[in-house]
């Protein structure tokens, strides 16, 4: 277990003045906590059909709507929970941690975005005028991420939960801001290359469960409780992907995140 009962774990809250300095922990840890979970916020999606014609598979339609949402829309908050090969977090002046990075780059007067998004994310009390002001930009996410060597390595393994957008984000940032590539074969072989096999706990969720529950309510279902942050804040969701992704019933020689213990 990552965490005992009763202990609780501390958000590790990342600005632009403090982001070099979080990132070498981070760095340092790797060595001992090579599985990275993810989560990340952004401002909603839209489904955009008159950009898929009826040639188009299903996998290639779902790509041009997700390339066209991350390429136009910002990034604002990604979480990072580090665990070790037998499901340990790391400890911290005392504590048990998860990272929290707070970014600049989306600007709720100038930048496109579903309004029941930003309403979600406000009502789980992001501060949206402190991001702009105090967060880092989304490409020096990218760029520690490279400088610590988190992507690009062999020896990292990431979980999340229903993470295609988690890694389109991401791919985004440490390419610096390029667009996604233009095809999905072209995408697959770059998020391949960066972040290595992939769990994700969502799709574990659908083969062994009748149900197409959210984070929160699977979770809940596995009797799972948030004992940090709040949902729909991404250092509060890494952690709970993660816990999620420790259900016995999730375990099997093909599941990634058990493969490594």
């Amino acid at each position: 277990m990552a965490v005992p009962h009763d202990t609780s774990v501390r958000i590790r809250e990342v600005w632009r003045c403090n982001a070099a300095v979080e990132f070498k922990l981070i760095g340092d840890l790797k060595q001992e906590f090579s599985m990275i979970v993810i989560d990340t916020e952004f401002p909603g999606s839209l489904k955009l059909d008159f950009l898929c014609s009826e040639q188009d598979s299903n996998e290639d339609s779902t790509y041009r709507t997700l390339k066209a949402n991350v390429n136009m829309m910002k990034r604002i908050q990604v979480g990072i929970t580090l665990v070790d090969n037998w499901g340990r977090l790391p400890m911290i002046e005392g504590a048990y941690c998860v990272w929290q990075f707070n970014l600049c780059d989306f600007d709720m007067n100038n930048d496109i975005f579903v309004k029941a998004s930003i309403q979600l994310l406000q009502n789980s009390g992001i501060d949206f005028e402190r991001n702009r002001r105090d967060g880092l930009e989304s490409r020096t996410l990218g760029s520690l991420l490279l400088k610590n060597h988190l992507v690009f390595n062999p020896r990292m393994h990431y979980v999340c939960y229903q993470g295609d957008y988690d890694f389109a984000y991401l791919n985004k940032a440490v390419t610096g801001d390029q667009q996604l590539p233009s095809s999905l074969a072209k995408y697959t072989y770059s998020k391949i290359s960066m972040f290595g096999r992939i769990f994700d706990v969502r799709c574990a969720q659908l083969q062994n469960f009748d149900t197409s529950y959210g984070l929160q309510k699977f979770s809940d279902s596995l009797g799972v409780k948030r004992i940090t942050g709040t949902s729909h804040q991404a250092g509060s969701d890494s952690w709970l992907t993660h816990r999620s992704a420790e259900c016995p019933c999730l375990q099997g020689e093909e599941n990634l995140y058990y493969l490594q213990r």
